[in-house]
């Protein structure tokens, strides 16, 4: 048995919790459980992929039988490892754009610009969609 923390050998039993064997590090001094589930790497890398390809975490997460929470984990953590903010140019302006706008300002129609759009799915397993402008007549709309 190897410590999960410092990776030494110097690990001794250290009784039971909840039905699973304890053990304490001698070098570190930290306690853990014996594990036998868990995430593999490959595993991991293989969301990541999936992601990457455009499936939605909830269809990872069924896959790999882990919460979608966990595939989310997954992705933060490998944009965060493997790519780099961009910093931008001297000249540059930089605007962040708030959702709450909206609501600060009164709308005139009901819809985004005016017309309503309907989202047609294409193709289900991987979650993609078409939009269109559905044509509506003056009298469907109140003012």
């Amino acid at each position: 048995m190897k410590c999960r923390f410092c990776d030494s050998s110097k690990c001794v039993k250290n009784g039971n919790h909840r039905g699973s064997q304890r053990y304490k590090c001698r070098d570190c001094g930290k306690q853990f459980n014996e594990t036998l589930k868990g995430v593999t790497e490959g595993l991991r890398e293989q969301g990541i992929l999936l992601y990457i390809l455009g499936l939605s975490f909830r269809t990872i997460a069924d896959f790999a039988g882990v919460a979608p929470s966990t595939v989310l984990y997954w992705v933060r953590n490998f944009a965060l490892k493997v790519y780099e903010k961009p910093t931008p140019i001297s000249n540059t302006v930089v605007i962040e754009l708030d959702e709450m706008w909206h609501f600060l300002t009164s709308k005139k129609t009901k819809f985004g610009y005016g017309k309503p759009i309907a989202a047609i799915p294409v193709n289900l397993l991987i979650g993609n969609a078409e939009s269109g402008i559905i044509p509506h007549s003056q009298s469907s709309t109140k003012d």
